[in-house]
């Protein structure tokens, strides 16, 4: 049985990536759910999901925890944090320590999860530091691993539980209805399913011969946002609507909401990211996809298998839930 050590294990994108490798149909994967803490709840809840995956202490500003946590593996997936580690320049430390530590221990395959190099694609006219410290690191790795996977991926399906929850509004004739609102226009919206990336990434372990030193470029589905509130509605049997805003409009509606450890407010880099996707597009060739994953999530798909119906809901809560057997 091989074992991956999977950083970032306890928050949303590596639970979903624990889940599909101790899932795989091969049965051929073990789990290391590298964390700060093993003995707090969210890596016992991990642990209590199956016995193939145990809770190791490590931490990617500390080079040395993760050579130790790495020994005897055979690969690794690693989601670095942007916000946690505060900086886009500490996140590719983060990432280079992550890299170094494979180098020294031998470890045969490293799965790093990244997203498209914006300030490259627009001639520096964009600023995501989210998007870019994940591809500028990147690009270090495959210097340093050759045989390393980077998995490009796309915002989450999730975020409309969270920061791109639709309004519920009242209309004038008493009835509520989910109102989207961004400024994508009728432009193509590419997003990833959480799981979906869990699925990747286990492709990526299980076929690692044909994968090694390859960037796979992956998402789940490409809707306008009229397409995602009329599907919302007809999945869920709500009404909703699509109601376009101006990135001005966005940025000031959205200011200081997500996260303020950036210079600019959390509005502005937000809707940096919708003008990049808006106006520059995430292209992703959906045969290699479904090649890959054949159960690969539309956005309907995900709907069903979420039933989300608009409610508020916390992220992790909502993998806590589908982490239990």
């Amino acid at each position: 049985m091989k074992t991956i050590a999977v950083v970032g294990a306890t928050g949303a994108m590596g639970r979903s990536i624990v889940r599909a490798l101790v899932d795989h149909p091969s049965q051929e994967f073990q789990v290391r759910a590298l964390t700060r803490n093993p003995s707090g709840k969210r890596a016992k809840e991990l642990e209590a999901y199956s016995d193939k995956i145990t809770a190791v202490q490590a931490d990617t500003n500390d080079q040395i925890s993760l050579e130790e946590a790495f020994r005897g593996v055979h690969g690794v997936f690693c989601n670095t944090d942007y916000w946690n580690a505060g900086s886009r320049v500490q996140e590719i430390v983060q990432s280079i320590n992550v890299a170094t530590a494979c180098l020294n221990v031998s470890v045969e395959h490293l799965v790093y999860s990244s997203l498209e190099y914006v300030s490259a694609i627009t001639k520096s006219s964009l600023s995501l530091p989210y998007f870019d410290s994940k591809a500028e690191a990147s690009e270090y790795i495959l210097a340093m691993l050759p045989k390393a996977t980077i998995l490009i991926s796309a915002p989450y399906f999730e975020n409309f539980l969270g920061y791109a929850l639709p309004e519920k509004r009242q209309r004038s004739d008493g009835d509520f209805e989910f109102v989207f609102k961004d400024p994508m226009a009728d432009k193509p919206y590419t997003m990833v399913a959480l799981d979906d990336i869990g699925q990747f990434a286990a492709y990526a372990f299980a076929e690692f011969d044909s994968v090694r030193g390859k960037k796979l470029y992956v998402a789940s589905d490409s809707p306008t946002m009229m397409e995602v509130a009329d599907t919302f509605s007809r999945v869920t049997g709500l009404s909703a609507v699509y109601e376009p805003m101006t990135l001005e409009e966005f940025r000031e509606t959205h200011k200081g909401t997500v996260n303020d450890i950036q210079d600019s407010p959390d509005g502005e880099f937000v809707g940096n990211m919708f003008e990049f996707i808006r106006d520059y597009g995430i292209d992703r060739d959906y045969d290699f996809i479904k090649s890959i994953n054949p159960k690969v999530m539309d956005f309907e798909a995900w709907l069903r298998h979420t039933e989300w119906k608009g409610e508020p809901v916390a992220v992790q809560n909502y993998f806590v839930a589908k982490t239990t057997k």
